[in-house]
């Protein structure tokens, strides 16, 4: 499968990618309101949880699939990305380098999930450490000065887990390449942040 959609973007508005898709019709939902990839949860115990036999039954027609991955081992991830048809893997916190290496760098999206206390510093040693492991990262983070203070080697998804109107200030202080935006049962809560980020 061809993954060269993730690219650094100045001209347009980010790629939208919406996560922890459950079922068919919010697949459907989030390819009509313009979903540039879709998530699905392979994490046990997420509320977003679905099986790869369900994933794979779940078809995105031109939007690309991406896994999120809480450990489990390169090997597992691997089989379940091929059960699942997934284009790209969404490595949390548990996973490591090795995982990534083993996977393969350019099917890899890095997960950070930064505290009040992360530095400028402390980031820029993360976002360099992991660049040869993944094609690109996934920062949770509502500090738009930290964000901003930093240069990303590799493209940039800012997860949307705020307010529509605080996603905005975020896009125009930050820039991020992709916005990662979590689904809900039914759609309002999703395509109101898409529409946000359009």
């Amino acid at each position: 499968m061809k993954t060269n959609h993730i690219r650094t973007t100045t001209h347009r508005r980010p790629f939208i990618k919406v996560c922890g898709l459950t079922y068919a019709g919010s697949v459907d939902c989030a390819a009509a309101y313009g979903a540039d990839y879709v998530g699905f949860n392979f994490c046990r115990g997420s509320e977003h949880y679905v099986s790869p036999a369900h994933a794979a039954g779940m078809h995105t027609a031109n939007v690309k699939r991406v896994g999120v991955f809480n450990g489990g081992g390169a090997a597992k991830i691997r089989r379940t990305m091929a059960v699942a048809r997934l284009h790209l893997a969404q490595l949390q916190e548990s996973c490591t380098m090795a995982d990534a290496r083993a996977i393969g760098p350019q099917r890899v999206i890095r997960a950070l999930r930064l505290g009040k206390e992360s530095t400028p510093a402390q980031l820029q040693r993360e976002l360099d450490a992991w660049a040869p492991c993944c094609r690109a990262f996934l920062v949770e983070a509502e500090d738009a000065a930290l964000l901003s203070a930093v240069s990303f080697p590799r493209p940039w998804i800012l997860s949307g887990r705020v307010a529509p109107a605080a996603l905005q200030r975020m896009l125009h202080t930050c820039h991020p390449d992709g916005v990662d935006i979590e689904s809900r049962v039914g759609c309002a809560d999703t395509m109101a942040a898409m529409r946000a980020v359009s």
